[in-house]
């Protein structure tokens, strides 16, 4: 997912893969959250909000970035 999105959106977008196992959960406070709720890995964030648990859901990130990129031109 990581070099698809690269290639579509260059630098307007940061992917990030962080395993909180290895990095320690404390560090990321949403993730502590979402995993208390049950949602299982991985779960994927965007703009620092959980939008999606249990798959990595290429079309519906695609998606959910154009939108925030459209949002953000208005």
């Amino acid at each position: 997912m990581t070099e698809e999105l690269k290639k579509l959106y260059g630098d307007k977008v940061e992917v990030k893969y962080v395993d909180v196992d290895q990095v320690g959960i404390g560090n990321y406070p949403v993730m502590n959250q979402v995993l208390q709720m049950g949602y299982p890995y991985p779960v994927t964030l965007i703009n620092g909000q959980p939008k999606f648990a249990g798959g990595i859901m290429v079309k519906e990130v695609k998606e959910l970035i154009d939108e925030n990129l459209k949002g953000n031109s208005n």
